[in-house]
């Protein structure tokens, strides 16, 4: 039997793709583009068996971690207004919607937001405060809308976990209105701090603490964030970076759980806590931080 050959998602190169890194048989490449990604992709029940369909993280988000989600989405309005986008009066969709935080934050700015999300339990406590919040993917989603248009579309966090985001990208150029906007934040893969830790502490430890294996299955810069945007009809008009919180690394991939509990765990968190100290501060003034927020216009430029 054949077995089809990859493709890049953004500059259509074919394999082979340099490694970049493996852990627990997730492995990550990179093409000459400069994108890197998950190949092989894991399988649908290993995504399933994720955080996606996690009840009890479902609890979690209106529990313990509420003040932490209405912070982040209170960051995107803050980094819309940045870029002169005023969300009142907008209509609004939220691809990826979570517990519906941002839906909140949009409405409270004087948006009209809906959102669209995956797990069951998170769209429907969303549904009980009183948010429009559709269950499923935006292909479920789409026959819904009943050809309205929206004014801006956001993935906030999202866009790395999809497994075709061309095609999701297709399918919201056709919900904008003309010369809608599209937002976007995502880890950065090239931010300073990312870079160092791969190169000093991933290659010989076999510990990066950038990567969320295995449900991140690709992995942006602002160059090739650009491209593929691009590939798809839209014009970038903004790109930022900004710091992911380090006590989110904490309690994820340089957790106890990931990097062990002995000496040589302790050492590890020690090593990549004090480059943190370091290299924070320089990607902030370089600009060079390890998430990133792009802000794009539907359409290409005149």
């Amino acid at each position: 039997m054949t077995t089809q050959q990859r493709h890049c998602l953004v500059c259509d190169a074919a394999e082979p793709f340099a490694p970049v890194y493996e852990r627990h048989g997730f492995r990550m490449v990179r093409c000459r583009c400069g994108l890197v990604f998950q190949d092989p992709q894991p399988d649908d029940q290993v995504l399933e068996d994720s955080y996606y369909f996690d009840s009890t993280f479902s609890e979690a988000l209106l529990g313990d971690l509420r003040d932490t989600t209405l912070e982040v989405a209170r960051q995107k309005a803050a980094f819309l207004r940045a870029a002169g986008v005023q969300l009142d009066g907008m209509r609004v969709l939220d691809i990826g919607a979570s517990s519906g935080a941002w839906l909140e934050v949009a409405a409270a700015a004087g948006a009209r937001p809906t959102g669209v999300e995956i797990g069951e339990t998170t769209a429907a406590d969303a549904r009980e405060r009183g948010l429009d919040m559709r269950t499923g993917t935006l292909d479920d989603a789409m026959a819904g809308f009943g050809g309205e248009r929206f004014d801006l579309i956001t993935f906030w966090d999202v866009l790395e976990h999809l497994r075709d985001p061309g095609h999701e990208l297709d399918l919201v150029r056709g919900l904008l209105r003309p010369g809608g906007l599209l937002a976007l934040t995502f880890p950065n893969v090239e931010g300073l701090y990312p870079r160092l830790t791969h190169r000093l502490f991933a290659r010989r430890t076999g510990v990066w603490e950038y990567p969320e294996l295995p449900v991140h299955l690709y992995d942006f810069s602002p160059a090739t964030a650009r491209r593929l945007l691009a590939r798809h009809d839209f014009t970038v008009e903004q790109v930022r970076t900004f710091a992911t919180p380090y006590r989110f690394y904490r309690s994820t991939t340089l957790s106890p759980q990931q990097t062990g509990r002995g000496r040589r765990g302790k050492v590890l968190r020690a090593a990549f806590e004090a480059l943190h100290l370091v290299a924070y501060p320089l990607a902030r003034l370089t600009g060079r931080g390890n998430s990133m927020f792009v802000l794009a216009r539907s359409g290409r430029p005149a």
